[in-house]
């Protein structure tokens, strides 16, 4: 039930209404995922995969270990590669894309397909930890060298050589 009336939204989010351009002229509008669908064809296959991939993260929020298994196996390769190409490092690139898959265990109740695409909500969810993950070890790094670039002052050292003696 609450998968099939979370497909009825998403059609009717996709859907393309015709507007007004400021010239006057009838347009159509582009979808959140930024292909233009025509108001009578079929939606494509894009975005059938993206409401099908957004009526599998309703059934993670209610706990279906099953829907996670297939969010898992349509969203680990994409968000793999996002995070590999901020992080470069493959270990630090697997270790972000599990959090970012916990993460999206965790969190599926804060997904609304209104806001946007479901494939976009777990992808911005990758880029940011991985950001972070950037900003945290060059964090730990600048810190590890001003601890190492401090060399010990010469009276310190040798005031520590008497005390011992």
């Amino acid at each position: 039930m609450v998968r099939r009336e979370m497909n009825q939204a998403s059609r009717c989010r996709r859907s393309a209404r015709p507007s007004q351009s400021p010239l006057g002229d009838e347009v159509e509008n582009v979808d959140v995922a930024g292909d233009a669908e025509p108001a009578s064809g079929p939606p494509t296959d894009r975005a059938v995969g993206d409401m099908d991939l957004a009526g599998q993260l309703v059934q993670v929020a209610l706990g279906d270990l099953d829907a996670f298994g297939a969010v898992y196996d349509e969203v680990a390769a994409p968000v793999l590669g996002v995070i590999r190409k901020v992080v470069r490092d493959p270990a630090q690139s697997e270790e972000v894309t599990q959090e970012v898959l916990l993460e999206v265990w965790r969190a599926a109740s804060r997904f609304d397909p209104r806001q946007g695409s479901a494939m976009g909500w777990v992808l911005t969810i990758a880029h940011r930890r991985a950001v972070d993950r950037i900003r945290s070890t060059t964090r730990s790094a600048a810190r590890e060298v001003q601890v190492t670039d401090i060399p010990p002052h010469p009276d310190e050292v040798a005031e520590a050589v008497e005390t011992v003696l």
